[in-house]
């Protein structure tokens, strides 16, 4: 699958549309504890995306995809409740750039299970990744090394997420290849946030949820942007996977995301930023680079 003019598109205003999400989920998640928001924002983001996929077409999600959509719900909760515990326990401009893992882990699921050897290339990108991740902990003049992320919870729960969405990406883009149609938006979507909700019940969070919900809707403005960005984010990301190689979109999406992070990390919730951080974006983002070149 070669990249189009269309697949560059969709994957940058992809990319800018969950670099805009990051935000307000971050926002969201001061205000309401991010376990229920993996509950209460996908199911607020159903309707919506009901509704778009009504004008697109009728109902089509075929037997062959079912399989890989019932996996991407399950592998997307478990990723949610590490990525949203990690923005609310550490600063974005920490956590969003260890995402720039998800593509270097696509990359070694291919290797390992699908005899994909990487290229010197590859092999290269995923020493920068490493790299920049060890750049992040620095603070001052001082080199903390690999400790300061084995402290910080924060960075530990969004690495988990990153190593889980570098299956879902694949799973996501096997399904659509199996002729899912854009239906498979609002399904996925809802099958998280029902699935969420039943194990939230079952630990007698019931009333935690109810609770949450009452939030939600005093903050409508704020629940809104969530919904509306949340919602147009995802149809992009999966409309560019019809259109482009699934690793290339990954490190789009992580490229613009760890900028983003960055510099919203500042003017939004006031995170200082300085040359250890910039460093590491760099490395970062040239690692991401050359493992999708190397392909």
């Amino acid at each position: 699958m070669t990249v189009t003019s269309l697949g560059l598109t969709l994957a940058i205003l992809g990319a800018l549309g969950w670099t805009l999400f990051d935000v307000v989920r971050k926002k969201l998640a001061q205000k309401v504890l991010p376990t229920l928001l993996t509950v209460w924002l996908p199911l607020a983001q159903v309707p919506l995306l009901m509704a778009w996929a009504t004008t697109t077409g009728p109902f089509l999600i075929p037997r062959a995809s079912l399989v890989p959509m019932c996996g991407s719900i399950v592998l997307n909760v478990g990723a949610l409740l590490a990525f949203m515990q990690a923005m609310r326990l550490s600063p974005m401009s920490l956590t969003i750039p260890l995402l720039s893992f998800t593509p270097v882990g696509t990359t070694l699921i291919g290797w390992l299970l699908q005899n994909q050897t990487p290229t010197l290339l590859q092999l290269g990108g995923i020493a920068l990744v490493v790299a920049g991740a060890i750049t992040l902990g620095l603070k001052s003049a001082q080199w903390p090394g690999l400790r300061a992320y084995g402290r910080d919870p924060g960075a530990r729960r969004m690495a988990i997420a990153a190593v889980i969405w570098s299956f879902t990406a694949v799973i996501d883009q096997v399904a659509l290849e199996r002729g899912a149609g854009y239906w498979y938006a609002p399904a996925i979507t809802a099958g998280v946030g029902l699935l969420m909700g039943a194990v939230l019940l079952l630990r007698g969070q019931g009333s935690a949820l109810r609770g949450a919900s009452v939030v939600l809707l005093k903050n409508p403005a704020l629940l809104a942007s969530a919904v509306l960005i949340g919602s147009t984010a995802l149809v992009i990301q999966l409309e560019s996977l019809r259109t482009a190689p699934v690793g290339f979109i990954e490190t789009v999406k992580r490229g613009i995301g760890m900028s983003g992070a960055i510099v919203f990390g500042h003017l939004v919730f006031k995170e200082p930023i300085g040359l250890p951080k910039i460093l590491a974006v760099v490395l970062l983002s040239l690692g991401v680079g050359l493992v999708v070149m190397g392909a």
